[in-house]
């Protein structure tokens, strides 16, 4: 039987899962940050987060860039009216402090982070907040810090 986390639940070896732990500053690890706007039902990203570092050298944002997937992105990255921020002053923010340091290219950061949003979203509980952590590869999850029991849904 091959080992994962989602094996190691249902089996309640969650002190082998938790052995794994995204943190920050210096972890090796990504975290995918989702938020639901005030107002809104829907889970739309905040952030795509490498953990070793912020504000890397790397080009500057280039609205331009992102012109193919636009609509995309006003949907399912929105700046929460809340915030009080254009959608071009949130996007610039988040490449600018953590795309830089993902090792990818502006338009490929963002494609990565919109399609883990369609693929992770289901996994978040309740809430206006959620987590999900993964290797620094993005092929495997991680416990994001501070979980408690019942964030570790999301590792299911």
């Amino acid at each position: 039987m091959s080992f994962s986390c989602k094996s190691a639940f249902a089996l309640l070896n969650l002190s082998v899962c938790l052995a794994v732990q995204c943190v920050y500053p210096g972890g090796e690890c990504y975290e995918l940050k989702l938020q639901k706007c005030e107002g809104m039902e829907n889970w739309t990203l905040h952030g795509l987060w490498p953990e070793w570092q912020n504000e890397c050298e790397g080009p500057d944002f280039d609205m331009d860039a992102l012109k193919d997937i636009h609509d995309e992105m006003e949907s399912k990255w929105p700046s929460c009216p809340e915030y009080g921020q254009s959608e071009e002053e949130f996007w610039s923010h988040e490449w600018t402090k953590h795309g830089t340091c993902s090792g990818m290219g502006q338009l490929q950061y963002f494609k990565k982070a919109l399609q883990m949003h369609d693929e992770y979203m289901e996994k978040c509980p309740e809430g206006n907040q959620c987590a999900i952590c993964f290797s620094k590869n993005l092929t495997s999850q991680e416990t994001c810090p501070n979980a408690d029991l019942e964030d570790l849904k999301v590792l299911v």
